[in-house]
């Protein structure tokens, strides 16, 4: 009894840290949201929401959400709410939704939280939340990446109730059901690859009526165990999914089966007719190498996770190899589930040569599983240094670790998407031969550098002057944070002031006199340049000479 008293009061101390954990997570959130900038991609998809809303405000004669850009081979889940809190938020347009992401942000932490827990115990939860929290490549687009972070987070939920029902199938709790397939149903109503977690459960069922088949030695355990998961669990939690998804995809409420079929052939065969930044070449992102996304994802990993996440490799083969200790069903599937959320993703976009761009971005929803998998491996790593009689100075080393890493992120904010870790340099080593700022995250604060070195140049009079400023990529980004007196110009070449990222080189792109620099680390974002002088030039040359006649006709043509 009195094990049993420490143990339940260990698991009551890990549960209660992992909520202190969340709660301050949710307050950075609440006091940082405002410091993120406005990303590429967030304009159109502020737009879509607000057809969307559209959609069902005008009872459904408003229809603009059904042909917005390519937009509508989404799902409008994360876009539609934010366009609803934007009708009576005191907050700016942006800054509400960055709240908004960041807030769903956490929600993915809490079921990194509970994934780990259900698969390591409160320990391994704990740590699998720690680890989420500090992969910058997940904090850092939870403020502002409208797709790729709601997606993660259904998925990261939809895995955990499928963890949950294995013991109890082929008859799991109809509150599971309705649970997991929720969390399905705003996956698909973010992004059709959603029906990847339909594939995910319909294999688990599979596996689990083989097991119990198997186990008994009769194939007709099997075979009603198998039929009885289709009607009792996979259809219920598809239909539910299924008609989560449709509320938030106008589009695919014309046609309900065909239209988001025709969004999975779209992007299977997605084109993106540039090149792409990898190990300082630019490669076509239609014939990438495949050494392209395992790349990208190990060296956006934390040094401490890739190195965990290694181990788990390790102790799986190992695993396998020694089939006859593999323990119970549900526990052997559910590290088997939590393996195929890693590594079928990353596999099938190798095998299928999928065209990739922004590094790992599309793929931040196997950070979750990443961290959980990093976080049992840890869990058991850490029981067994219990027993080390020297075990101090390696928790010492852990500790100053975390700090660093800590302080790295700190240093990188609000940037942290940019991170790289140490085996390539870290982001000064990364610098042009990785994608760094290729949302123009940084252009908030370079628009406000811009602004303050006109301010002190020009002191009283600058409020009085109109300046001329052009854009290299998303104009959003940066115009709007402009004060009145900027105006964008299309003309790049005509434009006094130029703000470009590194990204493709747009920094290089024309000379002028650097007066402002985003820097990270030792690693350039973007930059400000004045070109005032070349335009001024530009100018005179085109002004005629005094005296000179322009445009000469021969005399007989003068009356």
């Amino acid at each position: 009894m009195a094990f049993v008293r420490i143990l339940l009061g260990a698991e009551r101390r890990w549960n209660a840290l992992a909520a202190a954990l969340l709660a301050a997570a949710g307050i950075l959130v609440l006091v940082t949201f405002p410091d993120y900038g406005v990303t590429w991609d967030e304009d159109v998809h502020n737009w879509y929401g607000v057809f969307a809303l559209d959609y069902y405000l005008s009872l459904f004669s408003d229809q603009r959400a059904l042909n917005w850009l390519n937009l509508y081979n989404y799902g409008a889940a994360f876009d539609m709410i934010a366009a609803a809190f934007n009708k009576f938020s005191p907050l700016g347009i942006y800054e509400t939704r960055h709240l908004l992401n960041g807030l769903v942000g956490l929600v993915g932490l809490a079921g990194c939280w509970k994934l780990g827990r259900a698969l390591g115990g409160p320990r391994a939860g704990f740590l699998a939340l720690l680890f989420l929290l500090l992969t910058p490549n997940y904090y850092g687009q939870m403020f502002n990446n409208p797709k790729d972070i709601p997606f993660a987070v259904g998925g990261v939920w939809a895995t955990y109730y499928m963890v949950r029902i294995l013991p109890s199938l082929p008859y799991p709790p109809w509150r599971l059901l309705l649970k997991m397939g929720l969390a399905i149903g705003l996956a698909l109503g973010v992004r059709v690859g959603g029906l990847l977690f339909l594939c995910y459960l319909g294999l688990l069922l599979g596996l689990s009526a083989a097991w119990q088949g198997i186990a008994a030695r009769r194939l007709s355990l099997f075979i009603t165990t198998g039929l009885t998961s289709l009607w009792r669990v996979l259809l219920p939690v598809a239909g539910v999914a299924f008609a989560v998804m449709l509320v938030f995809w106008p589009w695919a409420q014309q046609d309900p089966l065909g239209h988001p079929l025709r969004a999975l052939a779209f992007f299977s065969h997605e084109t993106f007719p540039f090149k792409t930044l990898f190990d300082g070449r630019f490669v076509p992102a239609s014939d990438l190498p495949w050494t392209y996304l395992p790349t990208y994802i190990l060296l956006a990993l934390p040094e401490l996770v890739l190195v965990l996440l290694a181990a788990a490799a390790v102790l799986a083969v190992v695993a396998l190899a020694r089939r006859d200790n593999w323990g119970r069903r549900e526990t052997v599937l559910g590290h088997f589930l939590l393996g195929l959320a890693i590594v079928f993703p990353v596999t099938y976009a190798i095998a299928i040569k999928a065209v990739l761009f922004d590094g790992m971005r599309h793929f931040i929803f196997v950070l979750p599983p990443i961290a959980v998998a990093a976080a049992v491996i840890a869990d058991r790593a850490l029981a067994r240094l219990s027993a080390l009689p020297y075990r101090a100075p390696i928790y010492a080393a852990l500790g100053l670790y975390g700090i660093a890493h800590i302080a790295t992120m700190v240093m990188l904010h609000p940037d942290q998407y940019v991170y790289y870790n140490g085996f390539v340099g870290g982001v000064d080593g990364a610098q042009r031969k990785f994608k760094l700022d290729y949302w123009a995250n940084s252009y908030a604060e370079a628009v406000r550098g811009l602004e303050d070195y006109l301010r002190h140049e020009y002191g009283a009079d600058f409020e009085e002057r109109e300046f001329t400023v052009a854009v290299c990529g998303p104009p959003i980004s940066a115009r709007y944070y402009f004060p009145d007196n900027f105006r964008l110009v299309h003309r790049q070449d005509r434009a006094e002031f130029f703000i470009a990222f590194t990204k493709d080189d747009c920094d290089r792109l024309f000379p002028g006199i650097p007066v402002y620099r985003v820097e990270r680390m030792g690693a350039l974002l973007s930059m400000v340049l004045d070109r005032r002088d070349i335009t001024a030039e530009q100018r005179m040359v085109k002004r005629p000479v005094a005296g000179a006649v322009t445009n000469p006709r021969p005399v007989s043509a003068y009356p």
